[in-house]
């Protein structure tokens, strides 16, 4: 398993969800996406993109991104510069 946490540095609109999403989905490992918001703690499969687009992501949001599997490492490469562009 890769771990990776960070802070948002910007709120991820509901069309960048989206295409991170999509483009996760090449992907075999598990991309799961945690983090807290408003006292709740939060957890989404990246590759789901109804529940990706669920979920608020603010700026300033400590998010942890878990990869398991057999492409981890490559998964965690790509969709982490999408997490924390601009």
């Amino acid at each position: 398993m890769r771990v990776h946490e960070f802070m948002v540095n910007h709120t991820l609109e509901r069309e960048d969800l989206m295409a991170i999403s999509q483009k996760a989905a090449r992907f075999t490992a598990d991309i799961i996406l945690k983090f807290q918001f408003s006292d709740v703690e939060h957890s989404v499969d990246v590759k789901s993109l109804l529940g990706i687009m669920l979920l608020p992501i603010h700026q300033g949001v400590t998010v942890r991104l878990e990869t398991k599997g057999k492409d981890e490492l490559e998964a965690l490469e790509f969709v982490l510069p999408l997490l924390e562009k601009r």
